[in-house]
Order: C-alpha cells, then sequence, then structure tokens
C-alpha cells in the first residue's frame, strides 16, 4: 500500500486533484476487493474443513450402528462395508457427483441397520425361513428407516434405505415402486447388496463365485434390477481384483474403517 500512496502523492505534485483522483478511486476499490477475496477464501477454507470434520463423524456414527448389527450376526459381519464400497464405485462409474457417491457410500453402509430390530434368533436362522419369518424379515428396511429417521440430518438416508429392496418390475418391498420411482441410489444399493449376499457364505449355502453371481445379476435386468446399475457394477468388477470381486479385500470392514477415522483430519483427507 506504501508504494500506492507514494505514486499518488507524486502525482498529486505534478498533476491536478482530479487526475490523481481518478487513478485514488479505482485503486482504493481494487485494494478492497483483493482484502474480499482473501477474506473470502479463508471463509471457504474453514468451511470445507468443517465439513469435512462432520463428514467424517457422520461415518463415524454409521461405522458404530452397523458394528452393532455385526456383532449380532456373525455370518454378516463386514457385509454392509463391503456393500458400501461397491455402491460408492458402482456410483462412481455411472458418472455420479462427488456428493452422491459419498451419500450412496453412507447409505450403503446402515442399509441393513433395521435388522437389529428384528426377533431375536431370525437373523441366526441356519434353515429356509416360513412365510411369516419371511415377513418378519421383509420389516428391516421400514425398521431401518425409522431408526435413521430420527437422526439429525439423515431424512435422506432414510428413504433411500427404506427402498433398497424394491424391485424394477413393481414386485418388491415395502411399497411396490417400480423403475424410475425408486430412487437411483436405492437401486444402486439393491445391485450392491445382492451381489455381496451371493458371494458371501452363509448359514444355509456357501458363497458363489463371482462369475455366477454377476450371471444372477445379468438374467435380473428389468425385473429385479436397473440394466444401467448392473451394467455400470459389471464394468467395475470386469477390471477389479479377485479379492474385490469376493468381498475380502483389506478396506472391506468396519475395523479399516475405524483406523481412517483415527487419523488426523489432513491426513485421513489428502
Amino acid at each position: 500500500m506504501l508504494p500506492l500512496v507514494a505514486l499518488l502523492v507524486y502525482g498529486y505534485k505534478l498533476y491536478s486533484v482530479a487526475v490523481v483522483g481518478a487513478f485514488l478511486v479505482p485503486a482504493i476499490a481494487l485494494q478492497r476487493v483483493i482484502q474480499l477475496y482473501q477474506t473470502q477464501r479463508e471463509a471457504v477454507s474453514d468451511l470445507e474443513d468443517l465439513n469435512a470434520r462432520l463428514e467424517r463423524a457422520s461415518l463415524s456414527f454409521a461405522s458404530a450402528l452397523v458394528a452393532t448389527l455385526d456383532a449380532r450376526d456373525r455370518y454378516t459381519a463386514g457385509h454392509s462395508a463391503a456393500v458400501a464400497v461397491y455402491c460408492r464405485d458402482i456410483a462412481e462409474r455411472m458418472g455420479l457427483t462427488d456428493e452422491e457417491q459419498q451419500l450412496v457410500h453412507l447409505c450403503g453402509l446402515v442399509h441393513d441397520i433395521g435388522k437389529v430390530g428384528l426377533p431375536p434368533g431370525l437373523l441366526e436362522k441356519g434353515g429356509a425361513l416360513t412365510l411369516e419369518e419371511r415377513r418378519q424379515m421383509e420389516q428391516h428396511p421400514v425398521i431401518g428407516e425409522r431408526i435413521l429417521s430420527k437422526v439429525e440430518d439423515y431424512a435422506d438416508i432414510a428413504r433411500i434405505v427404506r427402498h433398497h429392496y424394491e424391485r424394477f418390475d413393481g414386485l418388491g418391498y415395502p411399497d411396490n415402486l417400480k423403475k424410475e420411482e425408486i430412487p437411483l441410489l436405492s437401486r444402486i444399493i439393491a445391485v450392491a447388496d445382492a451381489y455381496n449376499a451371493m458371494t458371501s457364505d452363509r448359514p444355509y449355502r456357501d458363497a458363489m463365485p463371482s462369475r455366477v453371481a454377476r450371471l444372477r445379476l445379468a438374467q435380473a435386468v428389468e425385473s429385479q434390477f436397473d440394466t444401467g446399475v448392473v451394467a455400470a457394477f459389471e464394468a467395475v468388477l470386469a477390471g477389479a481384483s479377485d479379492a474385490y470381486r469376493s468381498g475380502q479385500r483389506e478396506d472391506f470392514s468396519l475395523e479399516a474403517k475405524r483406523l481412517v477415522d483415527a487419523l488426523p483430519l489432513r491426513m485421513a483427507t489428502a
């Protein structure tokens, strides 16, 4: 600022007040704009830092919810973490925004949280379910929505979780939505959830090979699943490792997520 003042003083002596004024007003205005820009940059930086912290807090909270479910059902332990990663990668392949990718990742993590409200023994049952037991099991998306809707800022997540068992042909549950009536992120979860369930061990069967599970997804397009979502997931799986396809990669676990959450913010978000 001092060189500017010196220049103006020199100009005042050499020329008239009017000429100096013609330079002075824009110069002051420019200086003010620069100050405002610097202030705005600092504010944006602070806001980004706050948003990152809130996002990590939300992920940590979701991980804590799912850990409760994993502790109850050892056969599905780690299922939600794997589904969350698959959902995020499908969304990225489909060209969804970063915000949508983060949202579907979080929704995938908590998609089965309603199972904590099911009767004791239902999740752990080794054989086929009775008709009444199946009806009880089909209530878990509704229970999940009820749980998540009570969490501040989880309204969108609750709605997406409610509809992840709808079918593209309208024969799903709980609301018999069809095609584009089903939220896109719910359609993504449906595909990721079904694939990981098929490629994981269950009390009543062994895990299917990836190629068999992928064939079944393809056979169910336009009836159970959205063709675009299945095509995007197939593209992801085609170039993936065996550990990824089988849901066994190191980051497919809540323990890995806890380690990330424990890192300082700048390390975790670098």
